[in-house]
């Protein structure tokens, strides 16, 4: 199904063989791929053009079996315009074979393919030397000591050196021994779980149909498995399953993969594609990232920049947004947001590569701390916390912080694993951690849990919101309870908006003044003469019963002013005293419960009510009638119906 090839080293595969990613870097014809065939058998060069060339140009792929380790190859070109290939090849690597001429020492893509390793995480690797039988010993020992001088200071810098000739085979046995001496403390993890794995090679099988190849990040598949294909969301079914070359039902973390998927097209299935277990990858725009500028890189990198993202086998373009300052200095790191103009999908710890726009050259790199996120606008010091946190944090403090990020719409398990950065089994043991430390706490009057903090960030938004409309409208005692609640609505569940809003209240973090809500410290105060005048206001149109005096008509109007008068006849509506029925005319509230009962009586007994009808019962004027049944209808107590009015509980004939 697959072309990768495999080749077989000193023991056969068995049921203890453990399976690692062994990935090649280097400069252009320093020998990755000779040397790979002295090791393996196995030529990676399988383009026309790469052996026209006489150069790597796609990403070549072999087996190595050493005792019980199984090492699939990814031979990456060295050539500068194919850094990305070498990065989507290192996705995923556990060893890193560094490969350096002896004829040639250290090149520039030397140096860039070790950046490109130490800022994807790659802190295992062993140097092969090659090309020792072209020159003399003094030039190997030269070579060498240029190779210690360039892994000085990075995790690789006790990195076994091992001088080879993959011509006269000279070194090899000394090259493999080394590579699984580094290998022997590679973590077994993540080969349980939720698959993942992307995406560096599609093609067609003449009655097969699709496979695509990629290293598997983590997890295990097998086949009949339905996989979700990101960031597209498609769904696939798995066929059938190869590695190098060879059958295979199940296939874990750490080896190569061909899969045969049906039920997908091949142009819906681009390099860069991922393949997962369904649930667990989300699509995003924007990630929240430690960033890190190379100091090779020499000038400062601008915050709104436009750059090249290279994460997992995918390359997008990508706007840098600091989150705070506005560059990052060579040598130095910050916290970022990266908003893609493509959707991507990543995990927690996910190491990537930043290119510059026309990607001739690496920047830097980092590591993803929120793969899913919301684009910031402006940034509060206890964000930056919050990021250091998920950093540096212990896995209860990551699930923690994706939960408060999350907000009230709780993430799934598998949501939650690719969010912090933890394995299914342990989710149980830290969930109930964080309720014992009530971390993780039942929102009153609900059976839905929510983080502390997700609350005191609802609560410091809708401050914020309440604070503008205060500002902004300062003669209204506040909102309209049923517009805060919408707004608890649309930023939260709509089932838990009541119990947020009587929480806040509970919380003194909200005012209610009737159907009206405010923040306390903006909740109206009455001077002891306007307690006065609305006291008189409520009292006469109270005694007037159904014919109110008009706002502008009452006895004391000519005590205060019109928006005077306004203000304390909207306060008086908030407490519950007045309500409102048109502009500038107001029912005291017992009398609007008078006259729902009155209109009710009237239209059981004649089976609805007209106008005339309703004046004649109240005793009133046409001029108070038409403006109280519309404000009836619009309450929703009754409806219209050609001239009449009947009760809107009542069903038409």
């Amino acid at each position: 199904m697959a072309d990768d090839k495999s080749s077989s080293v000193n023991e056969p595969e068995s049921d203890a063989t453990r399976y690692h990613i062994l990935g090649t870097a280097g400069h252009i014809d320093h020998g990755k791929t000779l040397l790979v065939k002295a090791l393996t058998g196995v030529d990676c060069d399988r383009l026309p053009e790469e052996h026209r060339r006489g150069m790597t140009i796609e990403l070549g792929f072999a087996s190595l079996t050493i005792g019980d380790i199984r090492f699939g190859i990814v031979d990456v070109p060295g050539h500068e315009r194919f850094v990305r290939m070498m990065v989507a090849g290192a996705t995923g690597i556990d060893v890193a074979l560094i490969v350096v001429a002896a004829d040639d020492s250290v090149m520039p893509q030397t140096i860039e393919h070790v950046e490109v390793l130490h800022l994807l995480g790659v802190t295992r690797g062993v140097v092969a030397v090659t090309k020792i039988d072209t020159v003399d010993e003094e030039m190997v020992e030269l070579v060498v000591d240029d190779v210690q001088r360039l892994l000085a200071g990075t995790p690789l810098e006790k990195a076994t050196i091992c001088p080879v000739s993959s011509i006269t085979g000279e070194g090899l046995d000394d090259l493999k021994r080394a590579i699984v001496t580094v290998s022997q403390d590679v973590e077994r993890t993540a080969s349980q779980g939720p698959f993942r794995l992307a995406v560096d090679r599609v093609f067609t099988v003449q009655g097969r149909g699709t496979v695509v190849t990629g290293s598997v990040l983590r997890g295990k598949v097998s086949e009949g498995d339905t996989l979700e294909v990101w960031p597209s969301g498609e769904s696939c079914r798995v066929r059938g399953l190869q590695s190098h070359g060879a059958h295979s039902e199940i296939l874990a973390r750490g080896q190569r993969a061909a899969i045969n998927v049906s039920g997908i097209d091949r142009d819906r299935l681009p390099r860069g594609s991922e393949l997962a277990t369904p649930g667990y990858m989300q699509p995003t725009r924007a990630i929240d990232v430690r960033l890190n500028c190379l100091a090779s890189y020499g000038r400062p990198l601008k915050s709104t920049g436009i750059i090249r993202l290279e994460i997992g086998t995918a390359e997008v373009p990508a706007r840098v947004v600091l989150l705070k300052g506005e560059t990052v200095l060579p040598g130095e790191f910050a916290y970022a947001q990266l908003r893609c103009l493509e959707p991507l999908t990543t995990t927690f710890g996910q190491r990537f590569i930043i290119r510059d726009e026309n990607a001739t050259r690496t920047i830097g790199g980092g590591v993803v701390l929120r793969s899913q996120t919301r684009r910031k606008r402006r940034v509060a010091e206890d964000e930056i916390e919050r990021l250091g946190r998920l950093e540096t944090g212990e896995a209860t403090d990551r699930v923690e912080e994706v939960l408060r990020q999350a907000g009230f719409v709780t993430p799934t398990d598998l949501q939650l694993c690719a969010r912090a950065g933890v394995e299914l089994d342990e989710l149980p043991a830290i969930l109930e951690h964080l309720q014992a430390e009530r971390r993780w706490v039942t929102l009153a009057g609900t059976e839905h849990k929510v983080v502390p903090g997700a609350l005191d960030d609802l609560s410091r938004r809708l401050t914020g919101w309440l604070e503008r409309y205060h500002r902004s409208h300062p003669e209204l005692p506040g909102r309209p309870a049923d517009s805060v609640l919408g707004w608890l609505e649309r930023l939260t569940i709509r089932s838990l908006a009541r119990p947020l809003f009587d929480e806040f209240v509970r919380r003194k973090k909200l005012k209610t003044l009737g159907r009206f809500v405010c923040l306390p410290a903006f909740a109206p105060s009455l001077t002891g003469a306007d307690e006065k005048l609305m006291k008189a206001m409520v009292e006469e149109i109270r005694m007037g019963g159904f014919q109110p005096p008009m706002l502008d008509g009452m006895s004391v109007s000519s005590q205060a002013d019109r928006k005077r008068w306004e203000r304390l006849a909207t306060l008086s509506v908030a407490l519950g005293e007045l309500v409102k029925i048109a502009p500038k005319l107001y029912l005291h509230s017992d009398v609007e419960q008078e006259l729902r009962g009155k209109v009710a009586e009237l239209i059981r007994g004649r089976g609805g009510g007209t106008v005339a009808e309703v004046r004649e019962m109240l005793n009133s004027s046409r001029k108070y009638m038409v403006p109280f049944l519309e404000h009836l209808d619009r309450i929703g107590f009754t409806r219209r119906v050609d001239d009449h009015r009947v009760l809107a509980e009542m069903k038409d004939a």
